[in-house]
């Protein structure tokens, strides 16, 4: 192909993600990226095939994966921050695909009492805790029943499930878009057995207390109740037959099978500091335990899939999970779409017209993050669609679908293992840092422990790269049309 050719699909390729952008419910997210932004993230595919007459996709890939210091940085961020032992991301369309492996699934092992190195390390096939990333499951799962006419999505949850008698006129739509604020007066994790815990849920009720950051995990727990209720079968089942069947997932469960459990990456040994400087460290937390509390208490363990969080699955059945989305497979495309469409931010969202939101509000879109118009929030990549969404788990795994430019991002990692989570602000003051941003703590033993607090934020600077090496990619497809499967796998370890 010429210059000039390759100059054109350039110009048409950045008209088509101009105006994909602007497919949103929220006019002032249209304009977050402008043609200049598009100009200088796809210049450098131009660059390069002039530079390289000749030669291959896989070349000129190869190349734009080289030049963007994505590699570097995902070394700096296993290898030298030590922020999760191990990573594995994949990015790109249906036919274009990176998978770089990174680090380790596991760390140590107790034995005897005593923390011994036992190293294993991130591979194609590893398992992880979704946690929150299984809430897509659960939008899902709604999306499909009002499709199939079980339920109308402007209906109370009450005239489903009247167990949930406190939430009064709170519809479906209201929880699936974290619409209202709602809670419970005590905590579910508190809970001495899961018929406790069930009861404890059945108490949520809607909170008076206006915020601009409505998520919450109670919602997609009552939908779980829904969706079992008008299905009559349970959520496990509704959801391997409706999403993980149809989307030829092999790989996620709710328990992971006893022969597979060496595959899972393990997360015990995470520790949260305490406002009095104490560490409490679970040991409890063996590959293939739920790190999430709340679905231990709501009876995980005995196969109760709990609506928030729960699933285990890998980099390919997630894969799967999202290319089935963009195509329609699982529920319509129209249903995909509608997973952006936001209704969150409003102090009275019965009379607020749905443009009128502050810069400080949030936006959610179907138990899934959209884009923000506050760029300090977690946000959807700008130079995405107006459609797209994002959803990550707390024990590190991250999902990215644009069903519109039809490109899809997975991350997993096992940031808790080994790790300290959280710190109290009080001690952050003793927190050592070094030369490469490892941050550090000196536990009461006086050895040093690792912080991965800031794992989501640092994270998100490399799921922006990679996104832009999928733009990139797809921009070589569209120069270079063919069918061919072109997935690479570059192992950093």
């Amino acid at each position: 192909m010429t210059a000039g050719k390759a100059h054109h699909v350039y110009i048409k390729y950045i008209e088509n993600l101009l105006k994909n952008e602007s497919k949103t419910t929220a006019p002032r997210l249209e304009e977050l990226y402008t043609r200049k932004d598009y100009e200088y993230l796809l210049k450098p595919v131009l660059n390069v095939i002039k530079e390289n007459p000749g030669a291959s996709i896989t070349n000129l890939r190869l190349l734009l994966y080289e030049r963007s210091g994505l590699k570097e940085l995902i070394n700096n961020f296993v290898n030298l921050t030590k922020i999760t032992p191990g990573l594995i991301l994949d990015f790109g369309t249906y036919n274009t695909r990176d998978t770089i492996l990174c680090g380790k699934r596991q760390e140590y092992v107790m034995e005897n009492g005593i923390l011994v190195a036992n190293e294993l390390d991130i591979e194609q096939d590893t398992i992880f805790d979704l946690a929150s990333t299984s809430k897509l499951f659960t939008a899902v799962a709604v999306l499909k029943i009002a499709e199939l006419g079980y339920v109308d999505l402007f209906d109370p949850v009450r005239k489903y499930v009247p167990e949930f008698k406190n939430l009064g006129n709170v519809t479906i739509y209201d929880l699936l878009k974290f619409r209202t604020n709602i809670g419970t007066d005590v905590r579910i994790d508190s809970a001495k057995n899961k018929e406790e815990a069930e009861e404890i849920l059945f108490s949520t009720h809607k909170r008076n207390l206006y915020t601009s950051f409505s998520y919450t995990d109670i919602g997609a727990m009552i939908l779980r109740y829904v969706v079992e209720r008008v299905s009559g079968v349970s959520f496990v089942e509704f959801v391997n037959s409706e999403i993980f069947s149809k989307a030829g997932m092999s790989d996620t469960y709710l328990n992971v099978p006893q022969e597979k459990l060496y595959r899972v990456a393990n997360e015990n040994y995470s520790s949260v500091v305490n406002e009095d400087g104490s560490v409490f460290t679970r040991y409890d937390n063996i590959p293939g335990t739920v790190h999430d509390a709340k679905a231990k208490a709501m009876g995980h363990d005995v196969g109760i899939a709990p609506g928030h969080a729960g699933f285990f699955s890998t980099k390919d059945d997630m894969i799967k999970f999202a290319n089935s989305l963009i195509k329609g497979e699982i529920v319509s495309k129209e249903a995909v779409f509608s997973m952006s469409d936001t209704a969150t931010a409003f102090q009275d969202y019965e009379d607020d017209d749905i443009n009128t939101f502050q810069k400080e509000d949030f936006l959610f879109g179907s138990l899934v993050y959209l884009k923000q118009i506050d760029s300090k929030y977690l946000s959807v990549y700008a130079p995405l669609s107006g459609k797209a969404f994002m959803s990550p788990g707390f024990a590190g795994t991250t999902l990215v679908v644009d069903p519109v430019n039809e490109l899809s991002l997975f991350i997993g990692a096992n940031r808790l293992h080994n790790r300290i989570y959280q710190i109290h602000p009080k001690w952050r003051d003793k927190i050592i840092v070094d030369e490469h941003n490892k941050k550090t703590f000196i536990m009461p033993d006086g050895t040093e422990n690792i912080i991965s607090a800031d794992y989501t934020k640092e994270k998100e600077v490399l799921v922006k790269l990679a996104l832009d090496l999928a733009l990139q990619y797809q921009l070589l497809e569209k120069i270079f049309p063919q069918e061919k499967e072109m997935h690479l796998v570059r192992e950093l370890n």
